[in-house]
């Protein structure tokens, strides 16, 4: 008796609250300070319940986001895991590429490395995801300048296949077309194509003039090591290409 008598007054108090809200803010906090409410840390509650609402809605997109990422990285491996050509360097470029094909808007998480547009954090990641839903089995080995990877099939690799069809069906056309062009070809030639993309991308973005001149020049700009792999002759002619192929940044 005593308990449902609580929660009658409790509940006149929201519904007494919630009127004297509705109609007048002052009345509002002197109906709180009447009934012994500390206004200030009654609103610090509420927004730190907001706060950590939001934080937790942000952490399952983030979770959410990256299983995409992964997902896509699987489709890219298993069609290139028995190239002599695919490691590291070039499965990064093209989960850059990928993903700006499918608009995922993920370029701030990419940072200029030599090798053109690097998500450390991802790619320190997803080998140990990979293993984990036993995708792939991965094996590293260590050179003297770097190391190599090898991606084995594992026994639930094509439990994979079920997301990709989901998240990237739309898609699927302008990603495999981009895991077919640069597949084979040398690594060098997807990191000229992205370094040059992310460069587009930033002319877009910062609103500033174009010329074939600048964009040479943000591609040198971008790494010592780009001057030694790429001549002048090489950036024109493969922003020429990505022009004709449609595999630009647009605004």
């Amino acid at each position: 008796m005593h308990k449902d008598r609580k929660l009658n007054n409790i509940n006149q108090f929201e519904k007494d609250f919630a009127e004297s809200v509705s109609f007048n803010e002052d009345i509002a906090r002197d109906y709180l300070e009447e009934n012994g409410v500390d206004i200030d840390k009654f609103i610090k509650k509420g927004l730190n319940q907001i706060q950590a609402s939001f934080k937790k809605k942000e952490m399952q997109l983030s979770k959410a986001l990256f299983f995409k990422r992964v997902v896509l990285g699987a489709e890219i491996v298993y069609k290139l895991h028995n190239e002599r050509t695919f490691g590291h360097v070039k499965f990064m470029k093209l989960m850059y590429l990928c993903e700006q094909v499918s608009n995922m808007e993920l370029a701030v998480r990419y940072v200029k490395q030599a090798a053109g547009p690097f998500d450390a954090r991802f790619m320190h990641s997803i080998d140990k995801e990979f293993i984990r839903l036993k995708w792939f089995d991965v094996k590293v080995n260590s050179g003297r300048k770097f190391n190599t990877y090898k991606y084995i099939p594992d026994e639930k690799i094509m439990s994979y296949k079920t997301y990709y069809n989901k998240y990237y069906c739309n898609d699927n056309k302008g990603i495999e077309w981009l895991i077919k062009t640069f597949g084979k070809p040398p690594t060098k030639k997807v990191e000229l194509v992205a370094t040059i993309y992310s460069c587009l991308d930033e002319f877009i973005k910062k609103n500033e003039e174009f010329s074939t001149e600048i964009l040479i020049e943000k591609v040198f700009d971008w790494s010592v090591e780009k001057k030694k792999k790429f001549t002048r002759a090489n950036i024109v002619s493969a922003h020429n290409w990505m022009i004709e192929n449609r595999l630009i940044p647009v605004s």
